[in-house]
């Protein structure tokens, strides 16, 4: 079955469940506090308006810069605060009630939250699917963290590269950035600093990775690190890059349409350790070990940089048991 039709109807399925049991139970906790009546249609539309007005703070406040743990977290306490205060008001004002009758119905109306949030706890997401959020653009264009957007030089179209903060008295050299459309690095003259933000992607658990699919795994250099990149490397083959190009035990490889132009670099000068996967260097992989490269090949800390493996694992290899899944969806923001 496609992933995405199994994806989205079960979202459709659980989402439908959910707005029925909370309807159900808003209807439940009015009768408690003795609120005017209203029948299962009407406790659907309070649940849907609840959770429109519930999502606006975040949207808003995701675009505000973090700066640090401490900010980050009062930005995330306003978050919720904003957000039940709003849902407080919302439940009060329709049911036509007061202010603390209204909390106290939204708190029955949370009881089946509890239900749905051990099922995706124990069920969805360590078997199913998983949601990240990306904060780096070692994957652009294909998958973007929060970044800067400017013209290509070359052809016009969007190019991006991660977003920096501004530092009083620096000199704006020309910023290296990868073109949306060729695929390819390029060098922008005084980019704007308008900060974009970065993409929210689903990861499918169930399926088995193929070479080129993009994977969220964990780093072996900290397995409490997640990273995203592109898998080029199976195990038991021998990887080289040459030419721009991956070689798979000395065959050059065709990549699909959606990463054919990535030019993937087999060399950094004056880079200090061992740079894997060349020709000096190339990666061998064991029963259980993957290689992976990021399409930002300039900008990207893969399987070529590397410098400590996971344990019994060679510094370039993600052992099978370090991947959490396939990328399948980006489904935040809209635009992408």
């Amino acid at each position: 079955m496609n992933i995405t039709v199994l994806f989205l109807g079960g979202c459709a399925v659980v989402a439908a469940a959910e707005l029925a049991a909370h309807a159900f139970f808003l209807q439940l906790g009015s009768r408690w506090m003795k609120t005017a009546h209203i029948g299962f249609c009407r406790a659907l539309w309070v649940i849907i308006v609840v959770g429109i007005v519930g999502c606006i703070p975040g949207i808003l406040l995701d675009r505000v810069p973090t700066g640090g743990p401490g900010r980050a977290a009062v930005i995330l306490l306003l978050q919720v605060v904003l957000s039940w205060g709003l849902a407080w008001l919302v439940v009060a004002r329709m049911l036509k009630t007061s202010l603390w009758r209204g909390i106290i119905v939204w708190l029955v109306m949370l009881i089946p939250a509890i239900g749905f949030a051990l099922l995706a706890l124990f069920v969805v997401r360590p078997y199913m699917f998983e949601a990240f959020k990306i904060p780096t653009n070692s994957m652009a264009p294909t998958v973007l963290g929060k970044h800067w957007e400017a013209p290509c030089p070359r052809c016009g179209s969007p190019a991006f590269c991660t977003s920096e903060p501004e530092r009083p008295g620096a000199s704006h050299e020309p910023v290296l950035m990868i073109c949306s459309r060729e695929l390819r690095s390029c060098k922008v003259d005084n980019p704007p600093r308008a900060e974009h933000p970065g993409d929210r992607l689903v990861v499918t658990k169930f399926i088995h990775p193929q070479r080129w699919d993009v994977i969220v795994f964990r780093l072996p250099e900290d397995p409490e690190i997640y990273f995203c990149k592109r898998l080029v490397g199976l195990p038991g083959e021998t990887v080289t890059i040459k030419d721009g190009a991956v070689w798979i035990d000395g065959k050059r490889q065709s990549p699909p349409d959606s990463c054919k132009s990535v030019e993937y670099i087999d060399h950094f000068d004056g880079w200090p350790s061992t740079f894997w996967g060349n020709e000096a260097h190339p990666a061998k992989l064991g029963p259980d070990e993957y290689f992976v490269l990021g399409d930002f090949s300039a900008r990207a800390k893969d399987s070529r940089l590397w410098e400590k493996g996971a344990p019994g694992h060679p510094p370039y290899a993600v052992p099978a048991s370090y991947i959490v899944g396939v990328v399948t969806h980006i489904y935040w923001p809209l635009s992408r």
